[in-house]
C-alpha cells in the first residue's frame, strides 16, 4: 500500500473509531470536503491532513497519527515481498477493481457522519 493510501486508511479508521470526537460542524464540514475530493490519493491525503491541523483537531490529529504510524509499520512498502498487510490478499475479487482513496474517504464520512441518511437536518421551508 503507498504512504497515500495508508494515510487515506488511517483517516478511514480515524472516523470509524473517534467519531465521537468531532463535532456537528466538523462533520457539515467534511460532508462538504468529501464532495469536492480529488481522485489523486496524494492530493486526497495532503487535503485530509490539513483538515486535521487546527488546535480543535488535536485529538483526532494524534489517533490519526497513530493509526499512520501502525498501518505504515504493518505494511512496509515492499511489492516483491508483500502482498498486503500481514501478506493478506486484497479483500476485492479480482476482476472488480478496489475502492480508490476518494471513495474509501467518502464512505467512511457517509457511514460515520450523525448527519447522514434521514439524520440530516430538513430544509425549512
Amino acid at each position: 500500500m503507498s504512504i497515500y493510501k495508508n494515510s487515506v486508511e488511517a483517516f478511514k479508521q480515524l472516523l470509524d473509531s473517534k467519531s465521537n470526537l468531532l463535532s456537528i460542524p466538523d462533520w457539515e464540514e467534511l460532508e462538504k470536503l468529501s464532495s469536492q475530493l480529488p481522485e489523486d490519493d496524494e492530493e486526497i491525503s495532503e487535503i485530509l491532513e490539513n483538515w486535521l491541523q487546527p488546535e480543535s483537531r488535536s485529538q483526532l490529529l494524534e489517533a490519526y497519527k497513530q493509526n499512520l504510524k501502525l498501518l505504515s509499520a504493518a505494511s512496509p512498502i515492499n511489492v516483491d515481498i508483500n502482498i498486503g498487510i500481514a501478506n493478506s490478499k486484497s479483500q476485492t475479487p479480482a476482476n472488480q477493481p478496489s475502492e480508490s482513496s476518494k471513495e474509501l474517504t467518502e464512505n467512511a464520512i457517509k457511514r460515520n457522519s450523525p448527519l447522514s441518511d434521514n439524520k440530516k437536518p430538513q430544509p425549512k421551508p
